[in-house]
């Protein structure tokens, strides 16, 4: 919002400096030196807001983004006091008798440091590439290609007024589709949310050929102790560990997301060694239950099967039946008396990951 009202404070002012440029008059004169002025000032607060959305839209870190606006807040404290100096000594521009803007000798470097907002964008969309989705990426180089082309022009033209609707326009697109993006996200996890599951399984089964996707159901056991004993924002902590966990034994292209509640689900392209990933998950598990760095600790079952497209099969009956083997291996273990994902000691000496 604060970067729309940048824009918009950015596009009156050099409105008014238009529509009254070429007519003669002291007064004109004051009015064009103030609008031009606030024009420049209000344009590198657009753009480097721009820079800190886009950041903030990569890490969701607000502490980072604070540290950041910091040094924005230094930077354009600068930067106005040299648009401020500019108005006696014009190094920028100033305003010719007959009411034209001329430009100044240092006019190319108002142009870098305005512009270069775009750079710093572009090195930091490099540098943080691997925090983003492949269509937040594309979404990014977009807002950059509208932001640079309507620049590009209105220098090219010497003009302003094309680039604000240009800008705009991609502000608007970036965060009406982080607005959907959000409403595929389990905001507690981070994870994609059960509408999105249910929105990838009914994009796959559009397909025209047959596929197969390995799916496991996740439930995390004695959850309802960590919320009865701890509270409830340590049972919050125990969910995001959890997703933490699976994100990092997943690989890029498996999908996985909070299905509701203390259950999560994954699927995994037919490729994917299914036992070798529960296996990590356990064992990350397990190094976090030894480490005892949270007074809780995590246990998990978990279903899995195979879901083929196009067999006929309904996929709220897969669900139902990997579902159902997972609280089957649940039970199986409580009668056993064995803690769901911690290495348990056989009476056969053996060890077994469950």
């Amino acid at each position: 919002m604060a970067m729309l009202g940048a824009a918009f404070i950015s596009v009156v002012a050099d409105f008014i400096s238009q529509f009254f440029e070429g007519n003669p008059g002291a007064g004109i004169n004051y009015l064009m030196y103030a609008a031009d002025s606030l024009f420049l000032f209000t344009q590198n607060c657009a753009f480097y807001l721009g820079f800190v959305f886009i950041d903030y839209f990569a890490y969701k870190s607000v502490e980072r983004s604070k540290k950041i606006i910091i040094a924005m807040i230094v930077f354009l404290a600068v930067y106005l006091l040299s648009v401020i100096v500019n108005l006696p000594f014009g190094y920028y521009f100033t305003i010719s008798d007959n009411g034209y803007l001329i430009h100044g000798n240092l006019y190319i470097l108002r142009l870098i440091l305005s512009y270069g907002a775009i750079l710093l964008i572009v090195v930091n969309l490099l540098l943080s590439i691997k925090y983003y989705k492949n269509s937040q990426i594309y979404s990014i180089l977009l807002f950059l290609f509208i932001t640079a082309a309507g620049a590009t022009i209105d220098l090219v033209f010497n003009k302003t007024s094309l680039m604000w609707p240009c800008f705009t326009a991609a502000v608007l697109f970036i965060y009406f589709f982080i607005i959907q993006s959000d409403l595929k996200i389990d905001s507690l996890t981070g994870l994609a949310n059960r509408s999105s599951f249910n929105e990838f399984i009914d994009k796959i089964s559009r397909q025209n050929s047959k596929l197969e996707y390995k799916i496991v159901m996740i439930d995390m056991d004695r959850f309802k102790e960590i919320n009865d004993t701890l509270g409830h924002l340590e049972g919050d902590n125990a969910l995001r560990d959890m997703a933490a966990i699976i994100k990092r034994c997943i690989r890029q292209s498996d999908f996985a997301a909070r299905y509701g509640g203390d259950e999560f689900i994954l699927a995994a392209g037919a490729d994917c060694d299914v036992q070798k990933l529960m296996s990590r998950i356990l064992d990350t598990i397990n190094q976090q239950n030894e480490k005892r760095i949270h007074p809780y600790q995590l246990y998990i079952s978990y279903g899995c099967d195979v879901f083929t497209t196009k067999s006929g099969e309904a996929i709220s009956d897969f669900l139902a039946k990997i579902d159902a083997l997972m609280y089957k291996q649940k039970e199986e273990r409580k009668m056993r008396g064995i803690p769901t994902s911690i290495t348990a000691k056989l009476t056969d000496g053996k060890e077994e990951n469950v």
